[in-house]
């Protein structure tokens, strides 16, 4: 970020109690954490749950923050302390839509490709693989880690500067309107629908609705020149496409999928005994050039060719985008594979879970070749609505057709993919059922000395990755 403060008090329309002592200083940082304020850096006091950021506006003056951002009235001792330091005190209603408005004024005077990334799953792994193919090429800004909220959107936009080419943002979404909300602040040029699945039934009823309000990314990419990247294999990209009105609004559609009339595609698909993928990617009017993912599993081939489009329709050299894909490794508890001293593997995926995401998983662990015994512990899956149990119960189906030795559900939901795995076929001795994490290290301790592969995955609620921390200790 770089902006002269009176650009940011006319962005989020402040009351300036006290004015700066330099009218015209640059402000090239921000923070909403009055411990990372540093020396002429805008500090936003925003009220938390747990914490109120106007408890602190003294200490980010005594830190030298230039300019400090209220949303109550000041205190004469913040008064007299902004003026020592020669700080800007500005004083704004809502600290929230303060920095949605700061955020989309400075998207406004950028000049980088804006590309924003969405989809019920697949959506950080997804974006962090098109920012390694068009950081091949370009100066590119992405969404750190998976602060996609309403937070996390404007800090994203806020950390490019004019230099930034390229501005890669992930967008979560609790309901219809709030993608909506998120575009007005980042004004993507580029969108990309990972897929819609069932997280957050419970919360909007319907694939339907899920599809409704991813669309709503699409709907906002500019007339005549907007690009919407879509999973052609998904059956929901008609609704989307209808939802936005593509072609009555002029936005570019190009389709990605292992189905023969998507644009980008692939074929010859080959997995190593870690399930990490190997495909020739066939882009229009290309060669096709060979891909050797270090991810694992037939859904990162998905998210990989998402990013691949982008990189096509970035200009991106065919050879620069295999080799940004390449790169990319799993994030923290996302299918992050570790082996323990005894030689035990662990697949944590314990980030969170749904029911697509669950069976990418068991996919995945159905594929290791150089498994000695497959352990899957699964827990509930959360925010599924009133067909949760059914959702659990497919579940413990793909278990059994994945071939796994063991299986230990954690939870109450997670009874019904016990019930379902039976329903299969498999045998109850290999069912063991766990209250808490607790019970699940402890039915893990006889199997360990196999040197197992162990799959970790469930909801964010249930704390599974405490699970993996136990294992490695006992290991």
């Amino acid at each position: 970020m770089r902006l002269e403060l009176q650009q940011i008090i006319d962005s989020v329309g402040a009351v300036e109690e006290v004015p700066a002592a330099d009218p015209q200083v640059m402000i090239s940082d921000f923070t909403w954490d009055s411990r990372e304020v540093t020396q002429g850096s805008l500090f936003i006091a925003l009220p938390g749950e747990r914490v109120n950021g106007n408890d602190f506006i003294l200490s980010a003056l005594t830190a030298q923050a230039a300019a400090v951002i209220a949303t109550r009235p000041v205190t004469e001792d913040e008064r007299d302390s902004a003026q020592a330091a020669g700080a800007a005190l500005l004083v704004v209603p809502d600290g929230l839509q303060a920095l949605s408005s700061l955020a989309a004024g400075y998207r406004d005077l950028l000049s980088a490709t804006v590309i924003g990334v969405t989809g019920s799953s697949g959506k950080t792994t997804t974006k962090e693989l098109i920012a390694a193919v068009l950081s091949e090429e370009l100066a590119v800004v992405a969404t750190s880690g998976n602060h996609n909220n309403e937070y996390g959107v404007p800090h994203t936009v806020l950390s490019a500067n004019p230099s930034t080419e390229a501005l890669v943002v992930e967008m979560a979404m609790r309901g219809l309107g709030q993608i909506e909300a998120l575009c007005a602040i980042t004004h993507p040029d580029i969108g990309v629908v990972s897929n819609i699945g069932v997280a957050h039934l419970e919360l909007l009823g319907s694939q339907e609705n899920i599809a409704r309000a991813k669309s709503e990314m699409i709907s906002a990419l500019p007339e005549d020149g907007g690009i919407a990247i879509l999973n052609g294999d998904d059956p929901f990209t008609v609704l989307i496409r209808e939802t936005a009105e593509t072609t009555r609004r002029g936005v570019s559609v190009f389709l990605y999928g292992l189905a023969e009339h998507n644009d980008v595609r692939a074929t010859a698909i080959r997995y190593n005994q870690q399930g990490q993928a190997r495909f020739e990617l066939i882009l229009p009017g290309k060669e096709p050039v060979l891909v050797q993912l270090a991810l694992q599993g037939e859904h990162n081939i998905y998210n990989a060719l998402a990013a691949a489009a982008v990189g096509m329709v970035m200009d991106i050299d065919l050879a620069a985008i295999a080799h940004g894909l390449a790169v990319v490794k799993g994030a923290a508890m996302r299918q992050e594979t570790m082996v323990t001293e005894n030689g035990t593997k662990v697949i944590n995926d314990a980030y969170n879970a749904n029911p697509d995401s669950m069976r990418a998983a068991l996919n995945l662990l159905g594929r290791l070749t150089d498994a000695n015994e497959r352990i899957a512990v699964l827990g509930d899956m959360a925010e599924l609505g009133e067909g949760e149990l059914d959702c659990h119960h497919r579940i413990g189906r793909l278990v059994f057709d994945n071939s796994v030795d063991v299986l230990i559900t954690v939870g109450q939901r997670a009874l019904s993919i016990a019930e379902g795995a039976v329903e299969a076929g498999m045998d109850k001795d290999a069912i063991i059922v766990c209250r808490d994490v607790d019970e699940a290290i402890a039915a893990l301790w006889p199997h360990l000395g196999n040197q197992p592969t162990i799959l970790v995955k469930g909801s964010r609620c249930m704390g599974l990755e405490r699970v993996v921390e136990g294992v490695i200790e006992l290991c």
